[in-house]
């Protein structure tokens, strides 16, 4: 599950970052159609991560399905994030199964969380390690929430043994991977802003020298 999953994670964070829909948000620059392409993007990479997922006997799904909404959260703030918790969230609803409405509340309170993370904040990508900490965290909640709501008990339990601990895995090593594309991107736009910035400087000088 790790290796595969992990590569489809650096594939898909590598491509959606050349869009400038995804430049402009981590710059801050971003207005309502770019979240809007955002929140379409990640809910589909939610729902993806479902489809990618391991199928327990009990019908449950240990997935990545959590891992676009936080990324997105994190990265844009709680609208981009709630908008992709409730593509992926709602569509593993649909999928029925006895942990549907917990997983699906799960996903919805992923990027919710990402995106209150976003601005406490103040706005900037938090590091590797506190983002890997985060995924950690939004997995233990899925799991406590899926306690609370599943019955009998003991099937709750036994699922939730089963499918977090990997799930724990595998969404913090795709959240450190997302988040060290997305800092690698911030700053090859900064400094691209800053040659810019530089060059035009130079050719105002050149060209006021040329008029004196």
């Amino acid at each position: 599950m790790f290796a595969t999953t992990e590569v489809f994670v650096y594939v898909f964070m590598e491509v959606i970052t050349r869009l400038k829909n995804i430049q402009r948000i981590i710059i801050g620059k971003g207005n309502w159609f770019d979240i809007t392409i955002a929140i379409i993007i990640f809910g589909g990479f939610s729902i993806f991560g479902t489809y990618t997922g391991i199928i327990l006997p009990s019908g449950a799904i240990s997935s990545i399905r959590d891992l676009g909404p936080l990324v997105i959260g994190l990265a844009a703030g709680p609208i981009a994030g709630l908008g992709a918790g409730l593509i992926g969230g709602i569509h593993r609803y649909l999928l029925g199964g006895f942990t549907c409405v917990p997983c699906g509340l799960a996903t919805i309170l992923a990027g919710l969380i990402g995106g209150i993370v976003y601005l406490i904040n103040k706005k900037k990508l938090v590091g590797v390690f506190v983002a890997m900490l985060l995924s950690i965290f939004v997995e233990i909640i899925h799991g406590l929430v899926t306690i609370i709501i599943v019955r009998p008990f003991d099937e709750a339990l036994a699922v939730v043994l089963a499918a977090i601990p990997p799930m724990m895995i595998a969404n913090a090593m795709g959240i450190a991977i997302s988040i060290i594309i997305l800092e690698h991107l911030l700053d090859e736009l900064v400094e691209e802003k800053q040659i810019s910035i530089l060059s035009h400087r130079q050719h105002r000088a050149q060209v006021i020298k040329t008029d004196v």
